[in-house]
């Protein structure tokens, strides 16, 4: 009964995550659509059909005579990091790859070859120098947004999604808000699917300590997110309620408590989820860019009075810098030991609270206000990533096909086997947790200026928290002009591509 119980939870859980992603909500002023998003008007274009989730996809009769079909993927020589969702040698009992395994071998039967991964520390660097050599023995890869994706996108050699002709970006096993996101000119070259986990354990969110939430007597985190009241000020509210000198020697370290625990790429998260953008697109699905709005100026005020109050918020990269401790295992220590109400994580950190005595629970980014209609979190471009096929790749038309059928079987073998995962852990404990994880993945957002890193702005802002400053205005009227080159010289390339 209850591995009954189990199965049929994760299947109600990934239905409503299908759900969610469909949802794209209405078209609002100029490009952007009424949650925030910063789509641009080729989003309606490409929505996800009502009958995609049970409708295989048509694909022809393909032998490819026992040869290896080969894609390029991350190794960051970080475990949390480590691209886990393409190659799988044999069974192992380990959820994540047996199932990698088997959709693996299902696409291998289907088309007789086999699914083989090589694993590279510079993606971007080998990939080009297979593409520039004209060596076809890479068929497919997964570069990381940040960096990876704009250079080899520039130099031409990555072939545009709508040549690969079997591929359906209306299916809902494709990354729909990615779809949106991250075209440009109305042409796309890379894309998330549910062939990757990479771009969910990148998925940004908060938990927070069920303890503490009892200790304090702060009220229901979940109601508030039902209700829309999740924002930046509750937030904050929350946070002065739990933040003390609990070894009372007058100073804030990494032994006491606080409401909010980040690194310093929380920033472009926190805004993402209050709706704005480093950059968003005009009609033509041109990049534009959006920091100097009102609205954005306001937000990253609030952001730096937030973030940077050492009284309520704790910066772990900034403390933990040059320590002994890594940054990462002085935030997840402080976390499990009590002294934080909330963490910004990255979906990969939840695994890492496996052994956290403290139940803990799961929320979206809080929005800017009640009346912002969605909550929206980033897919973090450092350590994110898109799946691409090279120039130089054997066959278009073969890669086309089998990254297709990959993208399928993985919505209905590997991503269940995720949220297995996810949900195994202590946030299973609540039901409220999916609803959770339904929101966090069913509302993801793309901000390409940060992930193309336009006149170096996107990658400022969270590199001014770690000295915690604030002049995003005169740093912005410095690179703009720098910013709108690339943007135009950018548009210019992709439009004379073939």
């Amino acid at each position: 009964m209850k591995k009954f119980l189990a199965v049929f939870l994760v299947v109600v859980l990934l239905a409503g995550v299908l759900l969610a992603c469909g949802d794209k909500g209405g078209e609002g002023e100029g490009s952007q659509d009424q949650d925030g998003s910063p789509g641009g008007d080729n989003a309606d274009e490409q929505g996800q059909g009502t009958d995609s989730a049970v409708s295989p996809p048509e694909l022809p009769d393909l032998n490819l005579g026992g040869a290896d079909f080969t894609i390029m993927t991350n190794d960051y020589g970080i475990p949390i990091w480590s691209q886990r969702d393409i190659g799988a040698d044999e069974e192992t009992g380990d959820t994540v790859n047996d199932a990698v395994y088997r959709r693996n071998a299902v696409v291998g039967e289907k088309f007789n070859c086999r699914i083989v991964e090589k694993k590279e520390n510079d993606l971007y660097g080998q990939l080009t120098k297979y593409v520039k050599s004209g060596d076809a023995a890479i068929d497919a890869a997964t570069p990381r947004l940040f960096g990876a994706l704009i250079g080899l996108t520039t130099a031409n050699y990555l072939v545009e999604f709508s040549k690969l002709g079997y591929v359906d970006l209306s299916k809902p096993w494709w990354d729909q808000n990615c779809v949106r996101d991250m075209s440009i000119a109305r042409k796309l070259f890379g894309v998330a699917s549910d062939m990757t986990l990479m771009d969910k354990d990148s998925t940004t969110a908060l938990v927070f300590n069920k303890k503490l939430q009892g200790d304090y007597q702060i009220e229901n985190l979940y109601q508030l997110v039902n209700g829309g009241k999740w924002t930046l000020d509750k937030l904050l509210e929350l946070s002065k309620i739990v933040s003390i000198d609990v070894d009372g020697n007058g100073k804030r370290d990494d032994k006491d408590a606080y409401g909010l625990l980040y690194q310093r790429d929380s920033m472009t998260s926190f805004l993402s989820g209050c709706g704005e953008f480093v950059s968003r697109k005009d009609e033509n699905d041109h990049p534009v860019m959006t920091l100097n709005t009102p609205k954005a100026l306001d937000v990253l005020d609030k952001l730096f009075d937030i973030l940077y109050d050492e009284n309520y918020c704790f910066h772990v990269m900034k403390f933990f810098d040059g320590t002994s401790k890594g940054f990462t295992e002085g935030m997840i220590e402080m976390f499990q030991d009590d002294r934080a109400l909330f963490m910004w994580i990255r979906m990969a950190d939840v695994e890492n609270l496996r052994s956290m005595d403290t139940d803990f629970g799961i929320l979206p980014m809080p929005k800017y206000n009640e009346q912002q209609e969605k909550y929206l979190q980033t897919v973090n471009p450092y350590v994110g990533i898109v799946t691409v096929v090279p120039q130089s790749a054997a066959s278009v038309e073969n890669s086309g096909i089998v990254l297709e059928a990959m993208a399928y079987e993985s919505k209905y073998i590997l991503q269940p086997a995720y949220y297995d995962i996810v949900l195994n852990t202590k946030i299973a404990r609540d039901e409220e947790s999916g609803k959770m994880l339904d929101i966090i993945f069913g509302n993801r957002a793309y901000d390409i200026g940060e992930i193309f890193n336009f006149g170096e702005i996107g990658r400022e802002l969270p590199m001014m928290t770690q000295t915690f400053k604030r002049d995003i205005v005169s740093i912005y009227e410095k690179r703009i002009d720098k910013a709108l080159k690339e943007i135009e010289k950018l548009v210019d390339t992709i439009n004379g591509l073939e």
